[in-house]
């Protein structure tokens, strides 16, 4: 157990640090589980969560080939010409479409083209674009809480212990959608001055300068064949356990990302397929790496039995209060996430809710799910290095816009982060209390 904790400790470190590659670090250090015989080559290739993985794969190639087609990009763009490139209206219409899209694509994603093009019409209207971009993270984040594929936490736990994009769906996904009404009602609040002052200010030369931002084509037929595949998946991804029964495969949440995935990619021209290639090979390969070497440092701590021992320690403290246990699932990871990355944090807390499940004096497993699920994704709000997202947007306008620090982005994310969890945390109540979880 000390050399596994060892090892886990000196690699989070690492990875907090941003100072490597974080998939070098986690396969090094699962690497290194493997050296001191904490782990033998089976048990680690048998802890890898092989479906979280092929869910994400799949998923990643159908997001490139909309990204590819500019899909994104003119889609942010008809939103601004929708409300006229009044600054207090394009406010909520990136801070909501950042939430949205979340809801069915990965949060990196989403913030990658969202920052670059906020940051393009913040100064050319004039506004601070920190605390527009940071609500847009927020949003983000908390819209991808709404289901199973919309932050990486969710895969993790619904993967592992046996959720689907339904149940996220019906359970997570009205939570998600109030608190992140609610969070764009605060951020509103507290930037009204500036939007209205940016609206004053507003001239023909800066709406004529917007227009010219984004003047690249959409490809409507790589568009059509990218989104019918994105249906498709999500469509399987609802419905795979009753597509099981009636056909008698085994389809699980990796086969119904992957077939929609490969079939359209055989739809693509050959330039088409090399551009996606490059990207997935620039930017989500990593990422699939470093969730394969995430989940054998976490199967090390699963195989000295860190996690059962955590979950005794919490049935006694909380048994004669089951909710307290929820609670404490939603505040305690939630808050947590704020200065560990929320994936591996996610990763953890699903052996230990697995080992909580045995407990017959436990709460629900789904609803504990729920309250934990919806603790994180919010939960990494509080900082920079909270979720992914928060490190793209971050490093983003560091380079591009200026120094932004700690401190300040935590003047700004904390108070609407800390109100959407807490109307979360009643919601979650309600659900135990009605039995709808």
């Amino acid at each position: 157990m000390i050399i596994a904790l060892s090892i886990f400790a000196i690699a989070y470190a690492v990875i907090v640090s941003e100072k490597f590659p974080r998939h070098w670090v986690a396969v090094i250090g699962g690497g290194a589980l493997l050296i001191f015989g904490v782990l033998s080559p089976t048990e680690a290739l048998g802890y890898i969560n092989w479906e979280t993985l092929g869910l994400l794969a799949g998923m990643f190639v159908l997001v490139a080939i909309l990204h590819e087609a500019g899909f994104f990009q003119w889609l942010a763009m008809t939103a601004v010409r929708k409300v006229n490139y009044h600054p207090s209206y394009l406010f909520v219409a990136l801070v909501l479409l950042s939430a949205v899209l979340a809801m069915f694509m990965d949060s990196i994603t989403v913030m990658l083209f969202m920052s670059a093009l906020t940051l393009q019409l913040c100064r050319l209207l004039k506004i601070d674009p920190v605390p527009v971009i940071i609500a847009e993270v927020c949003a983000a984040n908390t819209g991808g809480a709404a289901t199973l594929v919309g932050d990486p936490p969710n895969i993790i736990l619904g993967t592992t212990l046996g959720f689907n994009f339904a149940d996220f769906a019906t359970h997570t996904g009205p939570v998600s959608a109030i608190a992140a009404l609610a969070l764009l009602g605060v951020f509103y609040f507290v930037n009204r001055k500036n939007l209205r002052d940016a609206h004053a200010a507003l001239t023909d030369e800066a709406v004529r300068e917007i227009e010219a931002i984004h003047r690249d084509p959409l490809h409507v037929q790589l568009t059509r064949i990218g989104l019918i595949g994105f249906g498709v998946a999500v469509i399987v991804l609802v419905f795979h356990h009753a597509l099981s029964e009636w056909t008698g495969l085994a389809i699980n949440a990796a086969v119904s990302a992957l077939i929609p995935a490969i079939g359209t990619i055989s739809f693509l021209t050959g330039p088409h397929r090399r551009k996606i290639a490059l990207k997935l090979a620039k930017d989500d390969v990593e990422s699939l790496v470093f969730f394969a070497g995430l989940f054998v440092l976490i199967g090390g701590l699963e195989k000295v039995q860190l996690f059962e021992k955590m979950a005794q320690g919490l049935a006694l403290a909380t048994a004669d209060n089951p909710n307290g246990l929820v609670m404490a699932l939603h505040w305690g990871p939630g808050l947590l996430s704020g200065i560990l990355d929320n994936v591996p944090l996610a990763l953890a807390m699903s052996y230990v809710l697995k080992d909580l499940a045995a407990h017959p004096e436990m709460p629900a497993l789904a609803l504990m799910v729920w309250s934990l699920a919806l603790g994180v994704d919010m939960g990494g709000n509080l900082t920079p290095i909270g979720a992914s997202a928060n490190v793209v947007a971050y490093s983003f306008m560091e380079k591009h816009h200026g120094p932004v620090g700690w401190k300040r982005w935590v003047i700004i994310a904390v108070p609407p982060t800390l109100m959407a969890m807490i109307l979360a945390s009643g919601l979650i109540m309600l659900k135990s209390q009605i039995g709808w979880y």
